[in-house]
């Protein structure tokens, strides 16, 4: 079986197009039906079912499917272990968090671990807490941030710390004259909320409704940074992790205040398999964020 076809299978199941495949493995369509056909003839099955506008699993494809990233993983495990027992420094991690992190606190963290690690390649894939552990449990990814608790077992935790959830507003809002923002306030509000998946939504929700309150929501957004720009422009209030608005409770441009009494956080991890032993360039990148994580989101 040519690993390089799993590689193909597999991109084209995550992507849905053998067009899109062959973007992003930058081959061309044909030579990724080319490697479809030799691995479904070395298999004696059909793997995908061809449609007009997408392509799909057939039964013999979703079981081979994690087989395939299995044995992906496993070679570029072992590819990553030779190359740091040669002592080259080279290798590859690839990590899992949310869109939030990536724009705001990987950048800093991936420059700091660049500048140390320069021949170590990092891949990062975003999604909520569920994709990225569920990634991490698959082993699309090595390691994956997310907030805490996990629950999903099999897996082994480190912590990184915690950070911040704060209520924002627009800039002449009546937020504006309060120090803290009570459940109560948002009361009548309109809630520009974060995706119902997200670990930000269902810790709001918990907040408010613990309170009795029941905001009007009238936009649900994935993007923190879409957010941001809806509360900004006037279209309602809503809670975000205080790092994603540092730029904007500088300059005032958004009302920022911190939530009830005492404050909102929440704790993070670095999560990863415990069946898989750490190469030498992953555990380079989890010291770098265990040092440095917990300062860029406080």
């Amino acid at each position: 079986m040519d690993l390089r076809a799993l590689a193909t299978f597999l991109t084209v199941a995550d992507t849905g197009s053998f067009t899109r495949a062959g973007e992003r493995l930058r081959v061309s369509q044909s030579a990724v039906s080319q490697q479809i056909r030799t691995l479904e003839e070395d298999l004696g099955a059909s793997l995908f079912a061809r449609q007009t506008r997408k392509v799909t699993l057939t039964q013999a494809g979703s079981v081979l499917l994690p087989y395939a990233r299995q044995i992906v993983r496993k070679v570029e495990e072992a590819r990553a272990v030779v190359s740091d027992f040669e002592g080259l420094g080279r290798g590859r991690v690839s990590v899992g968090t949310s869109g939030a992190v990536c724009h705001h606190i990987l950048p800093d963290l991936v420059r700091e671990f660049s500048s140390r690690f320069g021949k170590i390649e990092v891949h990062v894939l975003s999604g909520f807490t569920l994709e990225t552990l569920q990634r991490t449990i698959d082993g699309t990814v090595d390691l994956g941030i997310v907030p805490l608790p996990v629950k999903e077992s099999g897996l082994v935790i480190t912590q990184l710390g915690r950070d911040e959830l704060c209520a924002i507003a627009p800039r002449d809002h009546a937020w504006q004259r309060m120090e803290r923002v009570r459940a109560k306030d948002f009361a009548g509000q309109s809630l520009v909320a974060s995706d119902r998946r997200s670990q930000t939504f269902r810790t709001l929700e918990r907040f408010v409704l613990e309170a009795g309150v029941f905001p009007t929501i009238v936009m649900e957004i994935s993007d923190v940074e879409a957010v941001k720009r809806m509360v900004g422009v006037g279209l309602g209030v809503s809670v975000v992790p205080r790092w994603a608005v540092r730029k904007e409770e500088a300059s005032g441009d958004l009302v920022v205040r911190p939530l009830g009494p005492r404050g909102v956080y929440r704790s993070w991890g670095l999560v990863r398999r415990a069946s898989d032993s750490l190469t030498a360039s992953q555990r380079s990148f989890v010291g770098i964020c265990t040092s440095h994580l917990p300062v860029l989101m406080a």
